[in-house]
């Protein structure tokens, strides 16, 4: 499955309702759904992929009211000076439990309804964004402000890829944003700066730098199409290159390498979801586009020796661990199978367990505080 895949569900859709629904306001759901025991969990990462269609678009979030059943309540937390990257993040996110937050395709009229939604626990969520299109990667700062990455298409296809802001009152702005690009991974640094992941028409990859005020500018690139994002502790950023099968790693300074190369993966496999476990290995989601059941995870240890986690999945995206070192994948499945899942690895490997299925297709995953 390749993003023109993506791009034909609801192409049809679209032709038939622009006319009458564009320049429309459209309304946010609100709405919980629960279908099970509540469950903790506390969690950390994120990740990225697809495309879109020339309507006008407008962002709503949930309510201020509705109630939601947090797991705990969130409270703002001192960064101390001198710690290392990956130790204030893993402050920031562990220090109190995290709500599971998925951009994801959900079921809807007209182009613009996919949606981000807010896990409290096994199948019990709420909408917390709609009226999207195509939403991506996701991520917190440490101020508990919710990025998002996403792809419009105005006028004329013009493809432009957006870092929307959800701040603490769930007020939706944009960060930034940039021209003939499809925005996709999407990971935060210790001073707040976002990065994100878009491709262009030639199937080539930029990594975008956007700062807290909104400037922006160009990072690193990478030869082929781009797809996750994700930081180590040491403050480096990794980016999955699908069309090279190679995964590269950018010194803070920007300074690229490889990290690991063709040789890593078969013939056919891309690298895609990305995300760092406590002990500093890089786990892997791969697609191969091809048959159902034909995807997996691996890990990469620090000095880039690789290791089977798991197979038999379909179309395998967004990766984050919660703190007690579960994997949650999410699994989107394909158009022709409506519907994905949310599966759950307990730590150290084994068999899974569906978190959540049943709302659409899922795409990235990150955790935070509860909205």
């Amino acid at each position: 499955m390749n993003r023109a895949d993506e791009i034909s569900e609801i192409e049809g859709k679209a032709a038939r309702v622009a006319a009458s629904e564009q320049g429309s306001e459209r309304v946010s759901n609100s709405c919980l759904k629960s279908v099970s025991e509540k469950n903790s969990i506390q969690m950390i990462t994120l990740i990225a992929v697809s495309r879109f269609i020339p309507m006008k678009a407008n962002y709503k979030t949930k309510r201020k009211g509705t109630t939601m059943k947090p797991l705990t309540h969130f409270r703002k937390i001192r960064i101390l000076p001198l710690l290392s990257l990956g130790a204030t993040f893993a402050l920031a996110i562990t220090a109190h439990a995290q709500n599971l937050y998925v951009s994801a395709h959900t079921p809807g009229r007209g182009a613009y309804h996919h949606s981000i939604l807010e896990f409290t626990a096994p199948n019990t969520y709420s909408v917390y964004a709609s009226g999207l299109l195509f939403p991506r990667g996701l991520a917190f700062d440490s101020l508990g402000n919710l990025f998002a990455a996403e792809t419009l298409a105005p006028a004329d296809d013009v493809e432009v890829g957006k870092v929307l802001k959800f701040n603490l009152r769930n007020k939706a702005t944009t960060l930034g944003s940039a021209i003939q690009f499809f925005f996709e991974g999407l990971a935060i640094d210790i001073a707040g700066n976002v990065y994100v992941m878009g491709t262009d028409a030639t199937g080539a990859g930029t990594i975008f730098k956007f700062t807290p005020s909104g400037d922006r500018t160009i990072f690193g690139s990478i030869p082929g199409q781009g797809w996750g994002l994700a930081f180590d502790s040491a403050g480096n950023l990794y980016a999955a290159d699908g069309g090279t099968q190679t995964i590269y790693k950018f010194a803070p300074n920007g300074t690229r390498t490889v990290f690991v190369g063709p040789s890593a993966f078969a013939p056919g496999e891309s690298p895609v979801g990305l995300a760092f476990d406590s002990s500093g290995n890089l786990f892997v989601s791969i697609e191969t586009f091809s048959d159902p059941g034909a995807d997996s995870i691996v890990y990469f240890s620090p000095t880039g020796v690789k290791s089977p986690f798991a197979t038999g999945l379909t179309t395998p995206r967004g990766l984050a661990f919660d703190s007690s070192g579960n994997l949650f994948v999410a699994e989107a499945g394909v158009p022709e199978i409506p519907g994905g899942d949310i599966l759950k690895f307990p730590s150290g490997g084994g068999m899974p367990e569906v978190f959540a299925s049943g709302f659409g297709r899922p795409q990235f995953l990150t955790f935070g505080p509860p909205r």
